[in-house]
């Protein structure tokens, strides 16, 4: 497959290294994806994910640059309008879309040769309220988790999912429930709040109703802080040592791009390796479908 030329708005390093791989090779999802030159396996690929926008491609060609730099590859799924319409809940016509992610991330690694075992996931907006789900719902394959100007949040609470962790009385199973029973596990990843410091403005796509707003505030700046704030309090209750950190970004309102300017939100998202010897690879091309074994993903 040739690679897509990137638009002249876009960063521009390595245009070679932005692909696409299309649903009918992943079972479902189209995504975008970064390819470094020298592609380093031992890192984590950072799966990005888009807002209600759903532009998958921004979030891939603006985390471009880091990801090159690491040889680190980066996964931007698509959830299309009329698939995924609730792809941020969790919940999509009973669809899920946090399996067809992991459905996603298989094919990936049988392609380049990755191990997706383990990712960190990055979400802006929409995509942020996807991803602190997802984490809920999979800690054993979340390496890092950074989520971005989310409308709101699941809570640590009884509350029936995706407002909180409770399971109705007439489900034996829910993902409420899925994710209550991990939550010590996704307590423990490390986690990364951001929200733009002038992101303190009710818009019409924030969720707004009185029952929200009074426990999780009026706003996104607001949300993000007690969030954080409840989740530490329950870290500390449950005894455990919560690496979750705020970041409010300066200058940047509810704009993924001034966001991504403000806050250097790829730092956070893919900071920095240790440094260790690691033998880099070229990557392989998208139409050499080799046939190296898979890693088993152990829970």
């Amino acid at each position: 497959m040739n690679p897509i030329a990137l638009n002249s708005n876009l960063p521009t390093a390595d245009p070679q290294a932005l692909q696409r791989l299309p649903a009918r090779l992943t079972q479902g999802l189209d995504c975008w994806v970064v390819i470094p030159e020298n592609l380093n396996r031992s890192l984590a690929p950072l799966v990005a994910i888009h807002g209600v926008g759903r532009d998958a491609k921004n979030q891939a060609a603006l985390n471009m640059n880091r990801a090159v730099a690491q040889g680190r590859l980066v996964i931007a799924p698509l959830f299309d309008e009329k698939s995924w319409p609730g792809y941020q809940r969790i919940a999509s016509r009973g669809r899920r879309p946090d399996l067809a992610l992991l459905n996603l991330l298989e094919t990936v690694a049988f392609v380049w040769g990755v191990n997706t075992c383990k990712v960190s996931m990055f979400g802006y907006s929409g995509g942020a309220q996807f991803a602190h789900r997802f984490a809920m719902l999979h800690p054993h394959r979340v390496d890092r988790l950074t989520a971005c100007s989310a409308g709101w949040y699941t809570w640590p609470d009884a509350q029936l999912f995706p407002r909180g962790l409770g399971t109705a009385q007439s489900r034996r199973l829910s993902l409420g429930a899925i994710a209550a029973g991990n939550l010590d596990r996704f307590l423990q990843i490390p986690i990364n709040v951001a929200v733009g410091a002038l992101d303190d403005q009710v818009d019409p796509l924030t969720r707004d109703n009185d029952a929200l707003n009074e426990q999780q505030g009026g706003h996104r700046l607001e949300r993000a802080t007690r969030w954080c704030t409840a989740l530490r309090q329950t870290a500390l209750q449950r005894g455990l040592n919560a690496q979750i950190e705020l970041h409010v970004l300066p200058d940047a309102a509810h704009d993924f791009r001034q966001c991504m300017r403000s806050g250097w939100l790829s730092q956070l998202a893919m900071p920095q390796p240790q440094a260790v010897s690691v033998q880099r690879q070229p990557a392989p091309k998208l139409n050499t479908f080799f046939a190296e074994p898979r890693a088993v993903c152990m829970v």
